[in-house]
């Protein structure tokens, strides 16, 4: 295969990697904050602050159960920015 057909390959699927990656960030934000209720009110004071500062970080951080559902979207993100980035690379047009 070589660089062009492949980067007419990387470009849509580097596109619907992020925007699955995007899909998942949203599923495990509304599933995961449900456990910051635990808290006490000073403690949560701090968390929701936390929140607001860095939502995502802040989530993947607190909850616990939401670490693990983080390498989805790592590997979702960075798998479909980089397809994106060499098929903008290899493809003549793109640059």
């Amino acid at each position: 295969m070589n660089k062009e057909l492949l980067g007419l390959i990387f470009i849509p699927a580097g596109i619907l990697s992020m925007c699955m990656a995007a899909l998942w960030q949203m599923y495990v934000m509304m599933s995961e904050t449900y456990t910051l209720n635990r808290y006490k009110d000073k403690a949560l004071a701090w968390r929701v602050a936390a929140l607001f500062l860095s939502f995502s970080l802040a989530v993947y951080w607190l909850c616990p159960n939401a670490r693990k559902k983080g390498v989805v979207f790592l590997v979702l993100g960075a798998g479909g920015a980089a397809m994106f980035g060499l098929a903008r690379l290899w493809l003549p047009f793109a640059g």
